[in-house]
């Protein structure tokens, strides 16, 4: 319980912009910016707990309120700020630094290979365009930005901005075979 009073209130300072709370700050939990991450402290916390039924139930509550599908069992730590939650998807093995910004439509987790040993590592202080695709075991440096529709496969180095990925068609492959085609 403490841990997650701890988080929120660095999630609380993200939201703000400031390392200093008043009395007021506090209202803002009720903010529609705000109050997804608090249902999500809450079913983390209710998983950590090993009161699945009651995390599940928050977070079925929070994707139907504000349509971010967003996994109970996650790993993110303080700081979090969803300027825009609809879209949102992280899986359950994801881990997410500290004071991290995801935009609408972010999808984070698996490419279907082995679930619990294939996920994202978001480092601190990444900021999540609107629309990003972060796919597979990879990791994301610290003060990393990842740009709007970025379909994201491999390692992005700490303080990079990485805008997108296109696909190019591999040297042996004819132009028009997709499948074959690899990420730069």
């Amino acid at each position: 319980m403490i841990e997650m009073l701890l988080k929120l209130e660095k999630d609380l300072q993200k939201f703000h912009g400031t390392s200093f709370l008043t009395p007021w700050s506090y209202a803002s939990i009720l903010n529609p910016r705000f109050l997804p991450v608090l249902l999500v402290r809450f079913a983390n916390m209710y998983y950590r707990h090993k009161l699945v039924f009651f995390a599940k139930l928050v977070a079925l509550k929070n994707q139907i309120l504000f349509g971010c599908d967003i996994a109970r069992g996650a790993r993110i730590e303080g700081g979090l700020y969803l300027p825009h939650p609809n879209g949102i998807v992280i899986g359950e093995f994801v881990t997410i630094g500290k004071n991290c910004i995801i935009h609408q439509g972010v999808t984070l987790g698996a490419r279907g290979e082995e679930h619990e040993l294939a996920n994202p590592v978001i480092g601190d202080e990444v900021e999540i365009g609107s629309g990003a695709k972060i796919l597979g075991k990879l990791k994301i440096g610290n003060y990393a930005r990842i740009g709007a529709n970025a379909v994201v496969l491999h390692d992005v180095p700490p303080r990079v901005w990485q805008w997108v990925f296109l696909l190019k068609p591999s040297a042996s492959a004819p132009m028009s075979d997709f499948r074959s085609a690899t990420a730069c």
